[in-house]
C-alpha cells in the first residue's frame, strides 16, 4: 500500500502540514492520505483502541486537570490560557510546542545545561533539536526560562566541544547513525 502521511500538528515541532494540498496530491496519485492528529481530541475517526481507558495518558493527570479547571469555568480557563500565549515571543508554531534547534552549536549540550538548571526538555533527532510544551505553569517562570536558555546557549558557544558530561554525546552520536535499524 502506498500512502502520504501528514501531521496536524507534528508532535516534535508543533508544525502543521498543508493537509489540503496533501489531500489533492494523494488524489492525483490515487493513494491514501493519513493525517496524524496526535494532540487533539476532536477528530473524525472511529474508535481509538488502547489497553486502558486513559489511553497513553495517566488517568490521574486527566482527573487532576479536570478538577483544577472546573472551578474556573470557561471564562477563567480562557483568561489563564491567554497567559500561556505570551505576546512577546514571536513563534511560527500553531501549537503550544516550542522546538529549538541550531546549525551553529550542539543543541544537546544546551539541553544538558538546561537540565542541570532544573528545566526538563525533550531531546529530538532528525533534525537535532529540543522541545517543550508551553503551559500555564510556565507563565510565572517564563523570563527565568529565557534567561537560563540564553545563558546555556552562550556557554555552549563559548566552549565548543563536549562540556556538560550529560547525554549530549549519546543523542548526538545516535543522530548521526545512517542506518536507523541499528538504533532501534
Amino acid at each position: 500500500m502506498r500512502m502520504i502521511v501528514g501531521s496536524a500538528p507534528g508532535f516534535p515541532h508543533g508544525i502543521i502540514d498543508p493537509i489540503e494540498e496533501l489531500g489533492e496530491l494523494a488524489c492525483s496519485y490515487g493513494v491514501c492520505l493519513h493525517v496524524d492528529l496526535c494532540l487533539v481530541t476532536e477528530w473524525s475517526g472511529g474508535l481509538y483502541v488502547s489497553p486502558t481507558t486513559a489511553g497513553s495518558r495517566p488517568g490521574g493527570l486527566i482527573a487532576g486537570a479536570w478538577a483544577a479547571l472546573m472551578p474556573l469555568g470557561l471564562e477563567g480557563a480562557t483568561m489563564y490560557l491567554s497567559l500561556v500565549a505570551y505576546p512577546k515571543v514571536p513563534l511560527n508554531a500553531y501549537m503550544t510546542i516550542v522546538a529549538i534547534g541550531s546549525n551553529d552549536l550542539d543543541i544537546f549540550e544546551v539541553n544538558d545545561i538546561m537540565t542541570s538548571k532544573g528545566w526538563h526538555l525533550n531531546a529530538l533527532q532528525r533534525p537535532n533539536s529540543i522541545h517543550s510544551y508551553v503551559t500555564l505553569q510556565h507563565a510565572p517562570v517564563f523570563e527565568d526560562y529565557l534567561g537560563d536558555l540564553r545563558e546555556s546557549v552562550r556557554t555552549v558557544k563559548e566552549n565548543p566541544g563536549p562540556i556538560s558530561g550529560g547525554l549530549a554525546q549519546i543523542y548526538g552520536a545516535a543522530g548521526k547513525i545512517p542506518d536507523r535499524g541499528m538504533v532501534g
